[in-house]
């Protein structure tokens, strides 16, 4: 092993710490080591990906399993505009559940996240907007909510869980 040494505001460390002592995670090294390896294996730059990103792999497992890829239709011919339908809100985003945005924007762009990575971004966006962090309790409870209302899936990959962001 090499050593590497890394500047981080004293509340973030704080909270690593925290994290440690409830027994989420053996040391403050192993949290930065886990959050490095899958940051990389997000983007593409892990071991195991190949240099694929892991939402790639996950299509590539999906389209593996139906055998169906969706195309793109090529645009058709200008014609005159339908009548507007009126559309109401998908029932499963009207509810309000706690910390349920938080979640959700701990996704940003992705459609699949490691539930470690969900709650260790939930924990950062907190800690930035001056929040408390979350409790693992809490923050589990909130995503099974949000599978209950249809918001998210959860998929068991090996020893982890994932979860998909459903539209």
């Amino acid at each position: 092993m090499k050593t590497l040494e890394i500047n981080i505001p004293e509340g973030l460390l704080d909270y690593l710490q925290k994290l440690v002592d409830e027994g989420n995670f053996e040391s403050v090294e192993v949290f930065i080591s886990h959050a490095s390896y899958w940051l990389a294996e997000l983007y593409g730059f892990g071991e195991k990906t190949e240099g694929k990103s892991l939402s790639d792999l996950i299509a590539e497992q999906i389209i593996s399993k139906t055998g169906k890829v969706e195309k793109v239709a090529p645009k058709a011919e200008p014609q005159a505009a339908p009548k507007a339908v009126p559309q109401t809100a998908p029932k499963a985003k009207a509810i309000d559940l706690p910390n349920q945005d938080l979640i959700l924007e701990s996704f940003g762009s992705a459609k699949f996240m490691y539930e470690d990575a969900i709650f260790a971004s939930c924990q950062f966006a907190a800690l930035k907007q001056g929040n408390p962090p979350l409790s693992k309790e809490e923050f589990i409870k909130t995503l099974e909510k949000m599978e209950e209302v249809g918001i998210l899936t959860q998929m068991k990959q090996a020893e982890k869980t994932m979860w998909k962001k459903l539209e």
